[in-house]
């Protein structure tokens, strides 16, 4: 059994958080080293419209590389920094919200919200450099000369998005987090324990359900702030009119409704094993303190 997130055992506050900084971490770095794999060959999927499935990107890319598997781990570097800080903070963040409302379904929706809305400011810049790098195959240092040479306002730029990034994390956040709490009190109150303890089989089971409902309830979000971030930062005449608004009305007239949707299904199975991945890990941290 693993020991409750919003619960913890720990006979001082120092103790508590450094069991909340290691067990974030920890989840970070397992969820990004699972899953940017994955999360590279959906990128050439959304970029190439010459791959037609995941096994066609993937064999494409081993192809193009000499069959060296390490291609699958390029551009990891900055997701598993900025994952090990937006981990630390959506954890510690819902943890001291949830623990200072009601024990409640409420609370901890409310909790995980605010969860979002923290780690929405880490996760907007981040992003914008990841996708600006899958898309124009820059480096991270190459973005930052280039932001800093083409706008009068380069950290405007990097929260280009931010709205929709709000709406994304807040949602996302608020499901996994949020109804992953609930499902697991009712998990433990159908058991013999009490609400310190849970198995990994609960966690492994609930964190799934929770972290594919909140992929789905927040994808529209993150296909606008893919958008959004995805347009070209050397046009200075595009930095104020890629808004939600208007992002929001490119990606309707491309499809109606369901192009908010594109390329939902597979994702959500990554979303699935990382999410699950990262909450195992970070409760079984939790235990050993």
């Amino acid at each position: 059994s693993v020991a409750c997130p919003t619960q913890p055992r720990h006979h001082s506050k120092l103790e508590m958080y450094t069991a909340e900084i290691v067990g974030a971490t920890a989840a970070g770095c397992a969820s990004t080293l699972l899953g940017h794999p994955l999360d590279t060959i959906k990128v050439h999927l959304q970029t190439n419209p010459r791959l037609t499935n995941a096994l066609h990107a993937g064999a494409s890319l081993l192809r193009s590389n000499q069959w060296n598997p390490l291609v699958f781990f390029r551009g990891m570097t900055p997701p598993l920094l900025s994952s090990i800080i937006m981990n630390t903070a959506m954890f510690s963040v819902f943890a001291s919200v949830k623990n200072s409302l009601p024990d409640s379904t409420a609370g901890a929706l409310t909790a995980g919200i605010i969860s979002g809305v923290v780690t929405a400011f880490i996760s907007t810049p981040a992003d914008f450099i990841k996708i600006q790098s899958q898309l124009r195959g820059m480096s991270s240092t190459s973005i930052f000369i280039e932001t800093s040479r083409t706008s009068n306002s380069p950290l405007r730029l990097f929260y280009r998005g931010h709205l929709a990034n709000l709406g994304r994390e807040g949602v996302f956040t608020m499901v996994y987090l949020g109804l992953y709490d609930r499902l697991r009190v009712a998990a433990v109150a159908g058991g013999s324990g009490d609400n310190s303890d849970v198995s990994l089989l609960h966690v492994a089971a609930i964190s799934s359900l929770t972290g594919g409902l909140a992929w789905v309830a927040s994808y529209p979000f993150d296909t606008i702030k893919s958008v959004t971030q995805g347009s070209s930062f050397h046009d200075n005449k595009n930095h104020g009119s890629v808004t939600f608004k208007k992002a929001f009305g490119d990606i309707r007239n491309r499809g109606g409704y369901r192009a908010f949707y594109k390329g939902c299904g597979a994702s959500t199975g990554r979303a699935i094993l990382v999410t699950s991945t990262r909450m195992i890990v970070y409760e079984s941290v939790l235990a050993w303190f």
